[in-house]
């Protein structure tokens, strides 16, 4: 039998985790990954969620300027296409140590806007957006070595197990965020508070790069004298199984580019919810993935990412529905509705993307797998980073809209509603076009 240092990541390395409760079959090293998520999460779900939404808006941000702070994140992945071209030449942790130790510094200059009294509010928008750009920038760039670390170091039998156990560790530690910056915000609203959440998002950001310094290296599977080769876009698109997945991705991306922040949007200007409340609300979103995540892990190695991929989808386009029939008036908003769609739709939309991230792992080859993952997230987030914007503009065209047909109320957020219920509707059938390779499925 092999040693856990002399293989990292495959099924004949074993840890308990920490006091035995998290047992599985990889080695201490490779169980980092799920640490350095939960600080990562802490840290992101501050300066990439509600809390930097709510800032924003504070500050005069329009629904405009909100959609293209949440199209940072996805844009930024273009990135990885030119960084895939240099992975060879580093390591797979050296290179994101660069980017994720780096990024760090614009985190500590957003704790600092919400406290510039002298400048105005117009200047402090722009700042904080300037800031929010270059730590996306540097995520974007150094996240090309992410994917390509995990194949390398978890073996495929054991990939659903590893995908449930690090989206579990990474829900906890949003819902842990959430609850906690609900405690920070709560009773009247001033600038310092905000800087105090963020202060802990720096925090966090410093524990994940410690943990990340953990984890042991993957080996690059190409001639690191030729990392810098890329496959050809026409091999790639004649792969049908990789070329569906992307297409598919391409159009959930239509419902999920503007989920983090026009709902968001929604309960402070329309529901007039506080900060506060809001905060301890979206922790629901991570709560339900904690409870499901472990069970749907073993079942997609058994059964497939499809059928969780296909059922998520329904339950989410349900959410959804509800969503729009709260934005419609049809049924009035309350903290109870709001924490039950947010608990639902979280189970959905993480059973969603660990099946979708496990069906990703199992179309792209070994070879060229650097270059493969990074145009699957360059094409996927161009679209994500679209479409947020484009809801934007839109709801600030649809301005005062208010009109009444029938029992709906139709306003621009009822509207925004309406229209990703469709697309996520669509989803269901545009789902046939998606093809998991038999080696996937015991």
């Amino acid at each position: 039998m092999k040693t856990s240092e002399s293989s990292p990541g495959g099924a004949d390395s074993v840890y308990g985790g920490p006091f035995g409760l998290f047992p599985v079959p990889y080695s201490r090293g490779v169980f980092n990954f799920h640490w350095f998520n939960f600080y990562n999460s802490l840290c992101f779900q501050i300066i990439g969620g509600a809390p930097i939404v709510l800032l924003a808006k504070d500050l005069g941000a329009s629904s405009l300027i909100l959609g293209i702070i949440a199209a940072f994140l996805p844009l930024m992945t273009i990135l990885q296409l030119p960084a895939a071209r240099h992975l060879g030449r580093h390591s797979y942790r050296s290179f994101a140590l660069m980017g994720w130790t780096t990024r760090t510094l614009f985190i500590a200059t957003s704790a600092v806007i919400p406290l510039l009294f002298f400048l105005s509010m117009e200047w402090r928008l722009v700042l904080l957006v300037a800031s929010l750009f270059f730590f996306y920038l540097l995520r974007g760039i150094s996240s090309a070595a992410f994917l390509p670390w995990v194949t390398s170091v978890v073996g495929g039998e054991v990939r659903g197990r590893f995908i449930s156990l690090d989206h579990s560790f990474m829900y906890g530690g949003a819902f842990f965020t959430m609850l906690l910056s609900s405690l920070l915000m709560s009773g009247h609203v001033v600038p310092w508070r905000y800087s105090l959440v963020l202060c802990f998002s720096l925090l966090g950001a410093m524990l994940s790069i410690y943990y990340l310094r953990r984890i042991p290296d993957g080996e690059h599977h190409q001639d690191p004298q030729t990392p810098s080769e890329p496959v050809s876009l026409r091999s790639m698109a004649a792969q049908k199984p990789f070329r569906n997945a992307i297409l598919f991705s391409l159009l959930f991306g239509t419902v999920g580019g503007g989920l983090g922040v026009f709902p968001v949007e929604y309960l402070r200007v329309q529901a007039h919810f506080s900060p506060s409340l809001i905060y301890a609300l979206t922790s629901g979103t991570f709560l339900a993935p904690l409870l499901v995540l472990q069970m749907l892990g073993h079942r997609i190695d058994r059964f497939g990412s499809l059928p969780t991929i296909r059922g998520s989808v329904i339950l989410f386009t349900l959410v959804l529905a509800f969503w729009f029939a709260m934005s419609a008036e049809v049924i009035a908003p309350s903290w109870a509705l709001v924490l039950l769609l947010n608990v639902v739709g979280g189970m959905a939309v993480a059973a969603f993307n660990m099946a979708s991230l496990h069906l990703g792992m199992s179309v792209v080859p070994d070879y060229g797998k650097n270059h493969y993952f990074a145009v699957t997230t360059v094409i996927t987030g161009f679209g994500l980073g679209i479409v947020p914007v484009l809801w934007g503009w839109l709801l600030d065209s649809l301005g005062g809209l208010d009109r009444v047909i029938g029992p709906f109320h139709f306003t621009r957020h009822s509207i925004y509603f309406l229209g990703i219920t469709l697309l996520c509707g669509s989803c269901l059938f545009a789902s046939r076009i998606l093809i998991e390779p038999r080696s996937q499925r015991l």
